[in-house]
């Protein structure tokens, strides 16, 4: 490759970037903002106040998690309890009905640290960022704390005098009157319950209601086999694989186990590549790792799809013109049958997924990449609001039982039900916009203080077991339902018998340990696709030249969720970086058009609906699509959650609870401020022109036919003659740590962000900070694009710091504050930082953080519980960075020491490695020469962030390789400015 770089096959931050804005230019010169050591004026103390102490994991109550007894010596601690010590605990979080295997640590007493279990077929040693973000969840000081009657204050002996004859009367009545609506949930006991509903109280009714539901999928197997069915991926025998409108690795629920499987595809060393074709509105973190990505309006999709039918064979469909892409990808499929597979999304129709089925089917793939198992969640769609609108309206419901659902936020508004047409008792973890509305609230249990039990996607039965006691007295949904039986159990007994009460003891115990009950995942459903049902089916694809609104679920509070959670808000959108908001997203094309600039105030009209919202220009939007985020504008989330962002909701009905052809749009007036990161911490602050004459790329990049030629292409993109030092290298005669990433791995989908901050007590700044560049971050996620701007490429590159041999942060520091350890860890002396910040100016990754205002100093004794004991709290006026997770280091080494053995590779983790679902990170002892990553750091895709500084830095990073079909190499070439060797 020439040195001299074509602008086009640059990679760029931003729209700005990519201009080289002069504003930017002059902004990413400045080490911080003019004026950032000064507290704005126009953000308050009380907001300061709540998100600060939201970030410190207020405790609450936490006091009264251990009963009241005498003071007694620690001579006779609990058994396998180890003071000091922290403990894991094999248990599960259900999300959306799908069980996540997970490890939960609990440090006397208390659980500060969440890990995916690896062990678990559904994470295998990975968590993403809502599970990290749960230990937040427990200790949130807005989560309900007391049970409400009409708007008072009440207590458990109050409602049970009420709900005893109450549910009595029910059940003489054998269940008329009442109605269930619940969220899905995986949980055994819940199916037992719902079975019994149906024998004792059959006049009941029992609803799910799910924002994200993924009913369309499920409907469309059911139209292709006459069954209720589930689709079961294995990627690590699918050569092709075809993603319309669908995000694997980000948003659907077995996303952590299809990240691994695909990610371990993708490792050229070990053989062939997968090719991965994405078809999608919006970039998504699957959109990002595809070989060949276009973007396409959700409407579109079928026509899409009845093209490629046609050029598979499927008769009854027409291909219309010569479409060279299209044709390359069947060709693609049809060479390789029986190793492909093709999947959507959720926003599609049921017909999408039938026709899919069916070419999966023609494809030979039923039975090799996928095959399917029966569905035994019940449906959690519209129609379920329907029903209980329909019997509210006319009277059939007097008594309506919510159990963790928030329909009065989250629903369809043409079905947003009335809850004054019965009496109404609500279960959640806070008192959300539903709670308020409804006469009984009854604080829910936590799952981290709760007994219970989920079945991850495959359907593999798994205890939730607490680390806990619940803190403000909660209770279990199973306990609720307990008591409409009569029985009043608690929800030990209520988890045992649901895994079996003729279960021997032993099997029991290993299924405590273990976190799932071996052999108990679903088994394959054989069906024979009814090819007329799924040819009829069909409809003619419209052809909308309007503008299209697109919901999506949003990467950082889901569905609104999690809206309270500081950490999460804070946590920057893997496409958009945006934080503490949700956008109307755009393309620059379209928004040229319409005369639209960021952060334009937009008004949106769909079906006599209006909202206003920022606008936001995203490369890679498919023309005349609005994207539009859900889960914010929330009005009871908590003081972190509320009054941030837009209620998407307010536009979203039953008629386009995904998406909208009929969207209206013109400019409302005004500007509203976002807090994007995109440009921030900038390590190449030059020009976009000027960087190629004068910069190696950050990103390195090549296809699989350029590494099979030259497996070390990237070496060759350095822009300096081989380097000498002036002085001999020192020598580790013991351990000498490092890290090694892995580009052709990472999805960017931020665990790691959110695992460092839960493990080294980082503290989040608010939206108000994060506009002045002062995130705390230790480790961030640069996303970059190239190429055109309708259709770039993405890249993303995790950084923190390198612990650099030679660190330029060392040399310059007055007072020794940073300086090297005896294993070549770059430490910080935070108690001898007077922080003089010329560490900061003197990195060239930009990954040292200033704490302006000593963030955790105003948590009080019972707040820093929740804070991890082996992470020193910093206080205002220090500089901190990543530490390789040293408490780690010396944890492994101290239990190495008892064992009486050295330290194998392997024992020592970091929290950012250890999360990692595509295994991207990878951390271990350079002098270990049979290490893994000492292995990697001599790949020969291996490279060095600013090599040309000699600055011996320990982490490495493995170029990306793409793996483009050769039939479109030059279309690839041409549209996006890719490079292919």
């Amino acid at each position: 490759m020439s040195s001299m770089k074509k602008s086009e096959e640059l990679w760029w931050r931003s729209l700005r970037d990519r201009t080289s804005s002069p504003e930017l230019l002059e902004e990413s010169r400045q080490e911080f903002a003019e004026d950032a050591s000064l507290l704005p004026d126009s953000f308050s103390r009380r907001r300061f106040m709540q998100i600060m102490g939201a970030s410190a994991a207020l405790a609450g109550m936490t006091g009264c998690r251990w009963p009241k007894e005498k003071i007694l010596p620690y001579s006779s601690r609990p058994a396998g309890q180890e003071p000091g010590n922290t403990q894991a605990f094999a248990s599960s979080m259900d999300l959306c009905g799908v069980g996540r295997g997970l490890l939960a640590s609990s440090f006397e007493g208390r659980p500060i640290k969440i890990e995916g279990n690896p062990e678990h077929p559904a994470s295998l040693g990975a968590a993403d960022s809502f599970a990290q973000a749960s230990v937040l969840q427990i200790y949130d000081p807005d989560r309900s704390q007391h049970l409400r009657y009409e708007g008072e204050d009440s207590d458990w002996d109050s409602f049970l005098a009420f709900a005893r004859p109450h549910f009595a009367g029910i059940r003489e009545a054998r269940g008329k009157g009442l109605a269930i609506l619940s969220n899905s949930s995986s949980s055994l006991s819940r199916e037992a319950f719902r079975s019994r509903l149906q024998k004792e109280l059959p006049e009941a009714l029992w609803l799910d209601h799910e924002p994200l539901s993924r009913e369309t999928q499920t409907a469309g197997l059911e139209i292709a086999y006459g069954k209720r069915l589930r689709a079961q991926f294995d990627l690590s025998h699918a050569e092709r694989i075809v993603c319309l409108d669908e995000d694997l690795f980000g948003q659907h629920p077995d996303a952590l186990h299809l990240t691994r499987s695909f990610s371990r595809f993708r490792r050229a060393e070990e053989g062939s590549m997968n090719r991965l074709y994405v078809l999608e509105p919006a970039f998504t973190m699957t959109g990002g790792m595809a070989d060949h990505r276009k973007p396409l309006k959700v409407g579109e999709v079928d026509s899409f799809l009845h093209r490629l039918a046609s050029l598979l064979g499927v008769p009854g469909f027409a291909h219309g013109k010569n479409d060279e892409f299209l044709q390359a990808l069947a060709d693609d499929l049809l060479e390789h049958r029986g190793k492909s597979l093709l999947c959507a999304g959720p926003r599609q129709p049921a017909r999408v997924h039938a026709l899919l089925a069916l070419l999966n089917e023609k494809l030979g793939n039923v039975g090799k990449t996928l095959h399917y198992t029966e569905e035994f969640l019940p449906p959690s769609d519209s129609d379920s609001l329907r029903r209980l609108q329909r019997n509210l309206k006319k009277g059939r419901v007097s008594t309506l039982l919510i159990l963790s659902s928030n329909p009065a936020y989250d629903a369809p508004r043409d079905l947003l039900p009335d809850l004054s047409k019965a009496s109404t008792i609500h279960l959640g973890l806070y008192q959300d916009e539903t709670a308020q509305l409804c006469d009984w609230h009854l604080p829910e249990a936590h799952y981290l203080e709760s007994w219970g039990s989920s079945r991850t996607w495959d359907g593999t039965a798994s205890p939730v077991q607490p680390l806990i006691e619940p803190l403000y007295g909660g209770k279990t949904q199973d306990e609720i339902l307990s008591i409409l039986f009569g029985e009043e159990l608690d929800d030990w007994q209520l988890c045992r018998d649901s895994f079996g009460r003729e279960m021997p003891e032993s099997r029991w115990q290993k299924a405590l340990h273990d976190g799932l009950l071996a052999g108990s995942e679903s088994s394959p459903v054989q069906g024979k696709i009814r090819e007329k049902k799924v040819l009829s089916a069909q409809e003619k694809p419209s052809h909308d030249s309007g503008l299209e609104l697109v919901f999506s679920a949003d990467a950082s509070v889901l569905d609104g969720r999690f809206s309270n959670l500081a950490w999460l808000q804070e946590t920057p959108d893997p496409v958009s970086k945006l934080t503490w908001d949700n956008a109307a997203l755009l393309s620059p094309s379209t928004a040229a058009q319409l005369g639209i600039k960021d952060e334009d105030l937009l008004a949106l009209e769909l079906d006599g609906r209006s909202l206003k919202v920022a606008a936001m220009l995203v490369p890679g939007v498919a023309e005349d699509s609005v994207i539009l985020p859900l889960g914010y504008g929330r009005r009871n989330a908590g003081r972190v959650g509320d009054g941030v962002g837009f209620d998407s909701y307010a536009l979203r009905s039953s008629k386009s609870s995904w998406y909208s052809p009929a969207l209206l749009l013109s400019k409302a007036g005004g500007k509203y401020k976002l807090a994007l990161t995109q440009d921030h911490w900038m390590i190449d602050k030059l020009g976009f022109e000027e960087r190629a004459r004068r910069l190696p790329s950050l990103i390195r990049q090549g296809d699989l036919k350029e590494y099979q030629e030259h497996p070390d292409f990237a070496r060759h993109m350095d822009h300096h003659p081989p380097l000498d030092s002036l002085w001999k290298e020192h020598e580790y005669p013991g351990h000498r740590w490092g890290m090694a990433i892995d580009l052709n791995s990472c999805t960017g989908c931020s665990a790691c962000t959110v695992a460092c901050q839960a493990e080294n007590n980082i503290p989040v700044v608010g939206k108000a900070e994060v506009r002045r560049g002062r995130e705390m971050s230790w480790i961030r996620m640069d996303r970059y694009f190239r190429g055109d701007l309708e259709n770039p490429e993405m890249g993303v590159q995790p950084v923190a710091c390198t612990h650099c041999e030679l660190a330029p942060c060392e040399a310059v520091c007055p007072v020794g504050a940073t300086a090297h350890s005896d294993e070549g860890l770059n430490d910080m002396a935070y108690n001898r930082c007077i922080g003089t910040r010329y560490c900061g100016n003197n990195c060239p990754f930009k990954v040292r953080r200033f704490n302006w205002f000593g963030y955790s100093s105003r948590a009080s004794e019972t707040e820093k519980m929740a804070y991890n004991p082996d992470v020193s709290v910093r206080g205002r006026g220090v500089m901190e960075k990543c530490s390789y997770c040293v408490q780690r280091i010396e944890s492994a080494r101290a239990k190495s020491k008892v064992e009486g053995r050295e330290l194998r590779d392997g024992d020592v983790t970091p929290a950012c490695a250890q999360t990692c679902p595509a295994e991207a990170i990878v951390f271990g002892d350079l002098n270990d020469r049979e290490s893994r990553v000492f292995r990697l750091h001599e790949n020969p895709r291996s490279y060095a962030l600013f090599g040309e500084l000699n600055l011996k830095s320990r982490t490495a990073y493995l170029a990306r390789l793409k793996n483009p079909n050769p039939a479109l190499v030059h279309e690839q070439g041409d549209q996006d400015g890719h490079h292919h060797g």
